[in-house]
């Protein structure tokens, strides 16, 4: 079963203004975390004591792309 995506503020905006490449990649870490799985470029977020809030990192180009779940 397939949860929900919710995206907050202007977290959809931010992730469409990023390149073809990054927006397949994260849009595919998404897709693997809404079935359940933890994706490979998903890391845990530092400084939230083990909530359970991950990080997707995309490196691109020189530049680094985050998504947080």
């Amino acid at each position: 079963m397939v949860k929900n995506l919710d995206f907050i503020g202007s977290s959809r905006k931010d992730i469409r203004a990023f390149p073809e490449e990054v927006k397949d990649d994260i849009g595919y870490a998404l897709f693997e975390a809404q079935e359940g799985k933890k994706p490979a470029s998903a890391k845990p977020l530092k400084g939230f004591g083990g909530a359970g809030v991950l990080e997707i990192i995309e490196d691109f180009s020189g530049d680094t792309y985050r998504r947080k779940f």
